[in-house]
């Protein structure tokens, strides 16, 4: 047998005729390598690791072997800026992670430039496969180092796929039927000229959304927001509305730009001397919470306006309130719910009370209740009863049947829309 090899493991093996057969790929992806802690190893079918693993990084290359149709050649470039160890094993892993091939080699130290010594060293496997077609190479195109003789044999390549397209160019009897721009520049973001538009300007003037981003640190609104959902990925951040004219957006353009609390809250605050419109007046800050989301429209010279929002529902006129021992709450459906009391009475009697609101319609019911207390304590006035009851308020009667001294404070919940 021989004494360096590859093989496939027990995991390879059957993801590979998984693959097979459900005509899908087995998808390398990265390529280990191993110092063996300091011996050879004897590559095992049965392994999920390396015995000593020393760098891990994405294949440069995976490709049949032209010399063999049912081998497949994996390539690894080491650059100058790794090294310090020797090079005993190696092994190949899919997206998912997984030890799918594993071989020995003959050891090679990799020296570092610091040790006086560097290069650049390529490291191939060759594995006999059942079916070449079932692999695919899964790779970051934007990290792999690449060998010279690959970039000479795709500038070849290249070469001659576009000395093919000019003939064809060249050849074609009306090259330029037109003579009209193939790609139109996309127009500024806010501008309502008549000028042609291209499908970028076009999904922006249908309202969708220019990308999304994240708010990391806590910063102004920029131009390049507008158009925009951005969401708070932590939580504390606030984010500060400047005048549109400093953004560059003209009077009733209409741009928009959408918060999201996405994961953790976030802060919508207005710079000093911009208006930021909520339904039923003007709010210094808005806080957003997760789930919930809030678009800005840039409606004039320092002024935005809330045109739609999750966010602080009871700044909406339809859950408007007022939170105080006299107060009420509106719900969207119409009914409104209202709280208060009466003036201290010492004895027998009625106390007429005024809603904190009109009803604008009718007051449905009034619930009532009291206050009283006597010299020990321990005595409760006999009750309370509502009398006439009107839109704007109603007339309770008082019954202090232990004639406290301290009288008795009613209390009354009413319920109407």
């Amino acid at each position: 047998m021989s004494t360096y090899f590859a093989i496939l493991t027990q995991v390879g093996e059957a993801k590979l005729a998984n693959a097979i057969a459900l005509g899908q790929t087995l998808k390398l992806k990265k390529m280990g390598v191993g110092d063996g802690n300091g011996a050879l190893p004897i590559p095992d079918r049965l392994q999920k690791a390396l015995v000593h693993e020393v760098r891990r990084a994405d294949l440069n290359q995976l490709a049949i072997d032209p010399a063999n149709a049912s081998q497949i050649i994996v390539e690894q470039v080491l650059p100058e800026d790794v090294g310090g160890w020797w090079l005993r094993e190696i092994g190949i892993y899919d997206e998912a992670g997984d030890l799918c091939a594993v071989a020995n080699c003959p050891p090679s130290y990799k020296p570092l430039m610091v040790e006086g010594s560097g290069r650049t060293q390529v490291v191939r496997v060759v594995l006999i496969v059942a079916s070449t077609a079932a692999i695919e190479l899964k790779i970051d195109p934007s990290v792999i180092l690449a060998t010279r003789q690959y970039v000479d044999d795709q500038d070849i390549v290249v070469r001659a796929y576009s000395d093919t397209l000019m003939a064809q160019h060249l050849a074609a009897l009306d090259p330029h039927p037109q003579y009209s721009m193939k790609e139109i520049v996309t127009p500024p973001k806010f501008d309502a000229s008549k000028k042609l538009v291209n499908a970028d300007f076009v999904q922006r003037a249908q309202g969708n959304m220019v990308r999304y981003a994240d708010v990391i640190e806590s910063r102004t609104l920029t131009a390049e927001d507008m158009g925009c959902a951005l969401y708070f990925p932590t939580a504390g951040k606030t984010i500060t509305i400047p005048d549109p004219v400093s953004l560059g957006i003209p009077n009733n353009s209409g741009k928009c730009v959408k918060f999201f609390g996405l994961f953790n809250s976030g802060t919508i605050l207005a710079a000093p001397g911009v208006n930021m419109g909520f339904d039923v007046g003007s709010v210094p800050s808005i806080t957003i919470k997760p789930g919930q989301f809030l678009t800005l429209m840039a409606t004039g010279a320092k002024v935005w306006q809330v045109i739609d929002s999750t966010a602080e529902l009871w700044r909406n006129a339809d859950f408007a309130a007022m939170l105080s021992s006299s107060g009420y709450q509106k719900q969207p459906g119409g009914m409104i719910l209202q709280w208060g009391g009466g003036a201290q009475t010492p004895e027998s009697g009625y106390v007429d009370v005024i809603f904190p609101i009109p009803f604008p319609n009718a007051c449905f019911h009034v619930f009532t209740g009291y206050e009283g207390q006597g010299g020990s304590g321990s005595s409760l006035p006999s009750n309370i009863n509502v009398g006439m009851r009107t839109k704007t308020g109603c007339r309770l009667f008082t019954y202090n049947g232990n004639a406290l001294s301290a009288g008795i404070t009613p209390s009354y919940f009413a319920i109407g829309n």
